[in-house]
């Protein structure tokens, strides 16, 4: 297996790792069906964080381009497919979608708020409440973020919206490590993911959708005040 070293460069080093694999997918240094390398050897071929490779690796799980079998990662399908599925992933590249990503966000998160109230079980609370303590005991850990609106996603038992919002929280990761850094950000997000929490525990579909929304209002509001922090 032959791959070349990434040379660091403004692209997001998780897409540079995308179009590492898919190139030496494409030339046939990685052929369809055969494994890859470990989480360890394929970053230190490759000269990147683990934790760059797994956002990578966790993307193209997802668009079922690999597949984990006996704890390997295998390639299950050819460049042409990855790099259609990818072109959805790759929106959130342009400076012009915030506005997309965040209707998209209130349609879609609204919903799985209301399946929520009307079919979680005691786990799927349970987990929700877990993502919260992870929030509060991590505050800096934006996948701790990530683990509150996928916990949700879940309870609401729509297979479609799960995956979908599981990936477009990949996609919108850069936003969540913008904010995190700001208190007053991180103390409103909590107290709003309470929020959700309970209306959702109270089985109060109403409420919930209206503390999703005004959830999703506050970061709109930093995406406007804070355009270009890093």
């Amino acid at each position: 297996m032959q791959l070349e070293k990434i040379q660091y460069a403004p692209p997001k080093i998780p897409e540079l790792v995308m179009k590492a694999l898919i190139d030496a997918i494409d030339s046939g240094h990685i052929q369809v069906g055969e494994e890859l390398p470990s989480e360890r050897d394929l970053a230190e071929t490759l000269g990147v964080g683990r934790g760059s490779l797994r956002e990578c690796l966790a993307i193209l799980e997802f668009l079922g381009a690999i597949e984990n079998r006996s704890n390997r990662k295998v390639v299950v399908r050819d460049a042409d497919y990855i790099q259609k599925a990818i072109s959805f992933v790759r929106v959130s590249n342009q400076s012009d979608t915030q506005r997309d990503f965040n209707e998209f966000r209130r349609i879609n998160e609204v919903a799985i708020v209301e399946l929520a109230c009307q079919r979680a079980t005691a786990d799927d609370l349970s987990a929700i409440y877990e993502a919260i303590q992870h929030l509060e005991a991590t505050p800096d850990d934006y996948m701790t973020d990530v683990e509150f609106h996928d916990a949700l996603a879940v309870a609401s038992h729509n297979v479609m919206l799960a995956a979908t919002i599981h990936l477009v929280n990949s996609m919108i990761a850069d936003v969540r490590r913008r904010f995190f850094g700001l208190q007053d950000y991180q103390q409103r997000t909590q107290d709003s993911h309470r929020a959700i929490y309970q209306a959702v525990m109270d089985r109060d579909a109403a409420r919930a959708k209206r503390e999703m929304v005004l959830h999703l209002a506050i970061v709109e509001e930093f995406s406007e005040k804070f355009p270009e922090r890093d």
